[in-house]
């Protein structure tokens, strides 16, 4: 899981879930096979971007399109989910971006404990920033109790296991960072639907691994059952 836009009332605020299933330990490992790969390629040595790549991992807003390529590329081989909540910040509860933020986060690990719920464990990673340690510790209690107001009962639901990692260190959380920014960029694009425009052809990329993309404000905006194409 991550977030989006945190901080930058220009874009939209978003946070978002990539499940990986069985599937994760496999698909982790393809990722840093291709993260080795990319590492060795000497002709882009001392290129800011590609260093911070070096250091860092994979990161949409920041790696170059030597990276951002064939990581793009790897993406349309693997299976995944992904889930999203998007705001533009006048639907959200919260004075504050990390509160609406957290309001976010409990609102769609909720969903996907009720989703889950014959499962016995979820196992979410988040990605690690500044600020986030004391709404991790918050997030299991209050994403079952809202789970559990919304089926109406006590019923039994996984355990939610959160950890929060680096990038560099669980490098499958920048499937979740690609999604977000290339869903970011369309909503930013007034959700284009012309072709010529590239934030719409990059959203047609990634919309059929769309499980869910909810707005606060307008409802929701793609899902499986009900894709845009």
């Amino acid at each position: 899981m991550d977030e989006s836009g945190n901080g930058n009332s220009s874009q939209p605020l978003i946070v978002g879930a990539v499940e990986l299933g069985d599937d994760a330990d496999d698909i982790e490992e393809k990722i840093l096979n291709l993260y080795e790969r990319l590492f060795a390629r000497s002709s882009l040595a001392g290129f800011l971007s590609f260093e911070e790549f070096r250091k860092k991992g994979f990161h949409s807003s920041n790696d170059p399109l030597e990276v951002s390529g064939p990581f793009l590329e790897l993406m349309r081989t693997i299976f995944f989910r992904a889930y999203m909540v998007v705001t533009d910040r006048t639907s959200v509860p919260g004075d504050t971006e990390s509160k609406r933020i957290e309001f976010m986060y409990v609102k769609l690990l909720s969903d996907l404990l009720i989703r889950h719920r014959r499962k016995p464990e979820l196992l979410c990673y988040i990605e690690q920033s500044e600020g986030m340690a004391s709404m991790i510790r918050r997030l299991p209690d209050s994403a079952i109790r809202q789970a559990r107001e919304k089926i109406g009962k006590a019923a039994p639901l996984p355990k939610l296991n959160i950890t929060m990692v680096a990038k560099r260190d669980y490098m499958s959380t920048a499937i979740v960072d690609y999604v977000m920014a290339a869903v970011s960029r369309w909503l930013l694009a007034d959700r284009t639907t012309d072709a010529s425009r590239r934030p719409y052809r990059a959203f047609r990329e990634i919309e059929p691994f769309i499980s869910t993309l909810y707005s606060f404000e307008c409802g929701r905006i793609s899902s499986r059952k009900d894709p845009l194409h």
